[in-house]
């Protein structure tokens, strides 16, 4: 008979195998439990940043409105007549800056070119300023604002009588296009300090405020220890050529700090700095991470516990088939009275877990489904070019934008190359769009995109790069069409220009007659120089009504002598002269338009004071014809008066209008003139070059009607 031999099999070893399964199926879940701590971290960092961002930006907003305040009360200042040349009273004007001065909570100065200080409203008005010269940095803050006539703040500095760190801000003061004054202000670090505590830090964490140089101008806390001071060179090279961001680093204490920051529009270089130690974040967390290791710990234990009663409850009958087999070795053939009860309720909540955890999927995957759809509509609707490319530059997708923008359809572009579209771009000299796509992706650029029809059309490029499950590189295109403002923006500097250099012409002719004009007579002078600047005035409308295009010399005429013809007789003197304009069309170019209205205004002030247009009934004749001959063309333009008092001879003294009227003629449009003293009243004569006066369009009209 062969003997069998009996194994015993440790219990606590089965109960442990039985811990370690349930230990293992709770893996996962503090595997999942643990990604969601750290992405609540995470999420929780990057909250605790946003706020400090959120929080520098409102400071940076704040302290930009405040020196703003200063530099529009400056510039309001230094408008005061007290400074100009004629009604210069730097008396007046020292009242007026110190009522300013009071309201700023602040003093005001004046400094002129050569770096002196006439006045300061900290001293009295007299008082010699020589010995209280500015100190060099503000006379090198003052040397900027003559050099470039604009307000300039500048870094901070130490007052050379406060002892206290202040920042110079300054103005230009205008006259005549020139800058004769420098005119300044100081805001204090204290007053920049308080606005900065406004916000009401606490936990340990603070606001500074640092110019160009990196030196702290104020502090929302213990400004004493750290105003004046030096910023770490973390912190210099963190917020260099950037507008904000968040940066991580040791303050000047040592302590590790996460720092927001803001630079301060439009003061380049001046940056709100929000810090809080790392040691406040990590104390805001000690309470919900303890809670969740506690949490995760008692979870584990009852994990445990249960297992060890569910391995009690499996052993049982384990037991039980253990001793009714070795009974019936024994040949004792005793059986147990009953079975021991087994439960299996864990297993029905095992199914009920694994049912809830499909539920889940299934609507985590209808939300990525609504989320693809969402993307989905709002690439076809964009109204930029999104087109998809593969890691050789092959079109994979493009929106309806796209064939709106580059004409082809899906089937046409599909698995052709981006070079089909787009050119190569500034930064890479190769057309292959895999080089192009690796330049763009570091921001956007113009290009220009080549369109089914064979015409080019200016684009815009933003380029992303990414990766698929597999790791295929693909790039996404957002290409949008700028022809529409390439356009606006050539229009726009092309009438810039346009103007810059008319309003130049203007204003050098202004200067003429300001400079040529009589002033043996008060009145005399400045109705003279009102009825010239007049003349000018009523051009330069002209011109601006048809867009700088020129004007025809029929509404030239018309317009300046508007003044002397009425449709019935005048209320304060009962007269009525005649004018009489004839000639053919003629377009004249902008540059002539003025000229000839200065002419003109002269002759008909010459006569409406001295001629026909001074006695009732009198007659004034204006005509032109063009003399067309193979070798040039001449536009003659004749000015005879008619009906006016009776001429002697000619005038003894040739008066102001004469010159005007002859360097006009003479050195503006290269003509000629010829006067004529009848007896019955002048006749003057004029000639011009065709092509000092027309465009070439209306001369070929001309010669095309003068053959017909």
């Amino acid at each position: 008979m062969q003997t069998l031999v009996k194994t015993k099999v440790s219990r606590a070893k089965l109960r442990t195998h039985l811990g370690a399964l349930v230990v293992s199926a709770l893996l996962p879940a503090f595997a999942v439990g643990a990604i969601a701590v750290s992405a609540a971290v995470d999420s929780y960092r990057r909250s605790f940043e946003d706020r400090l961002q959120n929080t520098a930006a409102a400071l940076a907003s704040a302290v930009g409105s405040e020196i703003e305040i200063y530099t529009a009360s400056l510039l309001a200042l230094s408008t005061s007549t007290n400074l100009d040349s004629d009604t210069l009273d730097l008396g007046a004007f020292h009242e007026r800056a110190g009522w300013v001065a009071a309201g700023l909570a602040s003093r005001l100065f004046l400094i002129k070119p050569d770096g002196t200080m006439p006045l300061h409203t900290d001293f009295p008005f007299g008082t010699d300023m020589q010995a209280k010269r500015p100190v060099r940095q503000t006379s090198d803050i003052a040397r900027q604002v003559f050099e470039t006539r604009r307000p300039v703040v500048g870094d901070a500095i130490l007052g050379q009588m406060t002892d206290r760190l202040l920042t110079p801000v300054y103005v230009p003061v205008m006259r005549s296009g020139q800058v004769t004054y420098a005119l300044g202000s100081v805001i204090e670090s204290q007053r920049l300090s308080r606005l900065l505590a406004v916000q009401g830090f606490d936990d340990g964490v603070y606001a500074s405020l640092i110019d160009a140089r990196g030196s702290i101008v104020a502090r929302s806390a213990d400004q004493k220890q750290y105003v004046g001071q030096q910023v770490r060179d973390w912190v210099m090279a963190g917020v260099r050529n950037r507008n904000d961001g968040v940066l991580t680093g040791e303050n000047l204490v040592g302590a590790r700090i996460t720092t927001a920051f803001h630079h301060v529009a439009p003061f380049p270089g001046w940056t709100i700095m929000v810090a809080a130690p790392d040691a406040t974040f990590y104390a805001s967390l000690q309470t919900p991470l303890a809670t969740l290791a506690l949490g995760g710990l008692g979870s584990l234990a009852l994990a445990l516990f249960v297992a060890a009663r569910l391995g009690h409850r499996v052993l049982m009958p384990v037991a039980w088939l253990t001793r009714r087999a070795e009974r019936v070795a024994s040949s004792e053939g005793e059986i147990e009275p009953e079975e021991p009860p087994v439960r299996v309720h864990e297993f029905e909540r095992l199914r009920r877990a694994v049912m809830q955890a499909h539920q889940a999927l299934q609507a985590r995957a209808a939300a990525v489904s609504a989320g693809e759809a969402r993307l989905r509509a709002v690439v076809d609707t964009a109204v930029d070019a999104i087109i998809v490319s593969d890691s050789r530059g092959l079109i994979q997708s493009l929106n309806p934008a796209a064939k709106t923008v580059f004409g082809y359809s899906q089937d046409e572009a599909i698995g052709a190359s981006m070079t089909m579209l787009i050119s190569e771009v500034s930064g890479t000299e190769s057309d292959d769009p895999v080089a192009i796509a690796a330049v763009e992706t570091q921001g956007q650029r113009e290009a220009e995109g080549y369109c089914k029809d064979g015409s080019v059309v200016p684009i815009e490029l933003s380029i992303a790069e990414w990766h698929d499950e597999a790791g295929r590189q693909y790039f996404t295109w957002i290409i949008r069409d700028i022809s529409v403002r390439k356009a606006d923006e050539e229009r726009r500097v092309l009438l810039a220009r346009e103007v810059d250099h008319r309003a130049k012409n203007v204003l050098a002719v202004v200067q003429s007659v300001l400079r040529l004009s009589p002033r043996d007579d008060p009145k005399a002078f400045v109705a003279a120089v009102e009825a010239r600047v007049g003349a000018l005035a009523r051009v330069h409308s002209l011109l601006a009504e048809r867009g700088w295009g020129g004007a025809k010399l029929h509404t030239v005429v018309e317009q300046e002598l508007a003044v002397y013809v009425t449709s019935c007789p005048k209320v304060r003197d009962q007269r009525q002269s005649t004018v009489v304009i004839s000639g053919p069309p003629v377009a004249l170019v902008p540059e002539a338009v003025q000229p000839f209205a200065m002419v003109l205004h002269e002759l008909a002030t010459n006569a409406a004071k001295h001629g026909a247009m001074s006695v009732p009934d009198g007659r004034v004749d204006v005509r032109w014809h063009m003399d067309i001959t193979a070798a040039s063309t001449t536009l003659w333009l004749r000015w005879i008066e008619t009906g006016g008092p009776a001429i002697e001879g000619n005038p003894v003294r040739r008066g102001f209008g004469s010159r005007v009227v002859d360097a006009t003629m003479r050195g503006q449009l290269g003509g000629t003139i010829e006067r004529c003293w009848n007896r019955t009243g002048l006749s003057v004569e004029m000639s011009v070059p065709a092509t000092r006066v027309m465009a070439k369009e209306g001369r070929r009209t001309i010669a095309a009607s003068k053959v017909t």
